[in-house]
C-alpha cells in the first residue's frame, strides 16, 4: 500500500463521552435483534414449524436449521474481509451501518407473516447477513470514534451498555408471551406449540425497539480519511485490490494468523451459546420456559455490570490475559451446565420465579444462577478481547481489514458450531430410545468446551505487536 494512503488515515485523538454514548446506543439497538431474533426466537421457531407444519422430527428440524446456518455463516465469513476493506478504502463506516440496518429491520419484520419453513429461513438469512456485516463496519469504527488508548474501556462500555438491549428485548417478549402464550419445542414436554412466535406483531415490536435506539447513530462523529471519498465503483474496485494484497500479506503476519486460528476455536462456544441458550436451559436442563427468560436477564445484568471491568482489565493487562480470564469464566459455566443436565435435570424453579408451589431455592438451582452470572461477562468479554487483540495486532491503515479477518474467523466458526451440535443430537436420537435429551445436551456442551480450550492454547502463543497503540503514543517504541 502506498505511503499516500497511509498518510491519509487518521485515528481519533480524543475520547468524547457524548460520542461514545451515541455509538454505544447502536450496540444496545442491535442487541435487541441479536437477543430477540437470534437467541430467543429463530432456532425454536424453526423447530416448531418443522414439527408442526412439515411433520419433521426434532432432530431433523434441528439439522435443517444447522445446515442453513452453516451455509449462511460461510457467506457471511466471505463478506467480512470485503466489508473491512470497504471501510478502510472508503475511509468511513457509518453509511454502511445505516444501509445494512434498514435491511435488518425489513426482513426481520417479515418473519412472522408466513409459517413456511423455507420463507422463514430465507428472511432470517437475509436479515442476519445484514446484521453480521453491519457489525464489521460498526466494530471498525472504534479507533475512529475514540482514542485507541481507551479502546478497552470504550469497547467494554459499548458491549456492557449494549446488553441493556437484552433486558429490553426480553421484557417485551415476556409481555407478549403473557398475551399469546409461551412456545414449546420439545415433544417430550407435551404438545409442540408456537405461542407468541407466530404473531407478526412480535417481530414488528422487536424491530420497532431496534429502530428507536438506532436513530441516534445518525449523529455519531467518526474520524474519516482525508480527502474526498472516491465514487462507489472505485471504492469497491480498490477494496478488492487492497483485499488481495492483504490476503498475501497476512500469511506473513504470523501473530495475526495465529490469532485468527485461536479465535476461530474460542468463539465457537460464544456462537453456540447465543443460538442455543434458551434450549440449553429448557430442553437440556429441563427448566420452565418462563425461567429461561429470567436466566437470560440474570446473565445480561451480569454482563452489564462486569463487561466494562473486563475492558479496563484489557487496557491494563492486554488482550491475551483477557482471553485467559474470559475462558476461565466459560469453563466454570460450561461445567455447571454439564452437571446440571446430567445429574440435576429437571431442575425445579422457585415459586416466586414461576415454578410449582412449594419449590424452594435448591442447590442445583443456585448453581444454575451462578452459571448465568458467569455467562454474562464470558460472552461480553469474548467480544472485548477480540476487539482489543485486533488493535494490538493491526496497522492503523488496515484496521478494518484485520477486524474483518478476525470476524471471518468467527463466522466460519459459527457455521461449524451448529452443525457439530446438530450432529451430536442426530446421532444420539433424542426422540428415540438411545439417550435422554439432557445427556445429549451435556455431551454437546462438553464438545464445544473442549474446542474452546484448544483455541485458548493457540492464543497463548500470540505475541501482540501493539501497532495502533504505538501510533496513539500509549506504547513506547524503540
Amino acid at each position: 500500500m502506498s505511503e499516500v494512503f497511509k498518510e491519509e488515515v487518521e485515528l481519533e485523538t480524543k475520547t468524547s463521552l457524548k460520542n461514545v454514548f451515541i455509538w454505544s446506543l447502536y450496540d444496545l439497538a442491535n442487541t435487541v435483534y441479536s437477543m430477540v431474533i437470534v437467541s430467543l426466537i429463530i432456532n425454536q421457531y424453526v423447530l416448531i414449524i418443522g414439527q408442526r407444519v412439515n411433520g419433521f422430527t426434532y432432530a431433523k428440524s434441528e439439522f435443517i436449521f444447522a445446515t442453513v446456518v452453516m451455509v449462511m455463516q460461510i457467506i457471511i465469513a466471505i463478506g467480512m474481509p470485503i466489508a473491512g476493506a470497504l471501510s478502510d478504502y472508503a475511509g468511513k463506516r457509518k453509511p454502511f451501518v445505516i444501509v445494512l440496518t434498514g435491511i435488518i429491520l425489513i426482513f426481520a419484520s417479515l418473519l412472522g407473516i408466513f409459517q413456511s419453513l423455507w420463507l422463514v429461513l430465507l428472511f432470517y438469512v437475509i436479515a442476519n447477513m445484514a446484521y453480521q456485516w453491519s457489525l464489521a463496519f460498526y466494530d471498525s469504527m472504534l479507533p475512529f470514534i475514540a482514542a485507541p488508548r481507551h479502546a478497552g474501556k470504550v469497547g467494554g462500555f459499548g458491549v456492557a451498555f449494549g446488553y441493556l438491549g437484552t433486558i429490553i428485548g426480553i421484557a417485551a417478549m415476556l409481555v407478549l408471551s403473557s398475551i399469546w402464550g409461551s412456545p414449546r419445542s420439545n415433544p417430550d414436554d407435551g404438545w409442540v406449540k408456537f405461542g407468541y412466535l407466530d404473531e407478526w406483531w412480535t417481530y414488528v415490536i422487536a424491530m420497532g425497539i431496534f429502530l428507536i435506539f438506532a436513530l441516534p447513530f445518525f449523529f455519531v462523529k467518526e474520524r474519516k480519511k482525508k480527502g474526498e471519498t472516491p465514487p462507489m465503483k472505485q471504492v469497491v474496485k480498490g477494496s478488492f485490490k487492497q483485499l488481495g494484497t492483504t490476503f498475501r500479506d497476512i500469511r506473513q503476519h504470523r501473530e495475526m494468523f495465529k490469532f485468527i486460528i485461536g479465535y476461530f476455536l474460542i468463539v465457537e462456544v460464544a456462537n453456540v451459546v447465543i443460538i442455543k441458550m434458551i434450549l440449553i436451559v429448557t430442553d437440556g436442563m429441563g427448566m420452565d420456559y418462563s425461567f429461561a427468560n429470567y436466566f437470560i436477564i440474570i446473565a445480561t445484568i451480569s454482563a452489564v455490570l462486569f463487561t466494562y471491568p473486563v475492558g479496563i482489565f484489557a487496557d491494563k493487562k492486554g488482550a491475551k490475559a483477557t482471553f485467559v480470564m474470559v475462558c476461565g469464566f466459560w469453563i466454570i459455566a460450561l461445567v455447571i451446565s454439564i452437571i446440571a443436565s446430567i445429574a440435576w435435570s429437571p431442575i425445579a424453579v422457585p415459586e416466586m420465579l414461576g415454578g410449582a408451589e412449594g419449590n424452594g431455592w435448591s442447590f442445583p438451582f443456585i448453581m444454575v444462577l451462578l452459571m448465568g452470572i458467569l455467562a454474562g461477562p464470558a460472552l461480553g468479554g469474548t467480544w472485548v478481547a477480540q476487539r482489543y487483540m485486533v488493535i494490538e495486532l493491526a496497522p492503523k491503515e488496515k484496521f478494518g481489514e484485520y477486524m474483518g479477518f478476525s470476524k471471518l474467523s468467527g463466522k466460519v466458526s459459527a457455521s461449524i458450531g451448529p452443525i457439530i451440535w446438530a450432529a451430536i443430537i442426530a446421532l444420539s436420537d433424542p426422540n428415540g430410545a438411545n439417550w435422554d435429551m439432557n445427556v445429549t445436551y451435556a455431551l454437546a456442551v462438553g464438545v464445544i468446551g473442549l474446542i474452546m480450550l484448544a483455541g485458548l492454547v493457540v492464543i497463548l502463543f500470540v505475541k501482540p505487536t501493539k501497532s495502533i497503540l504505538k501510533e496513539d503514543g500509549m506504547v513506547a517504541t524503540n
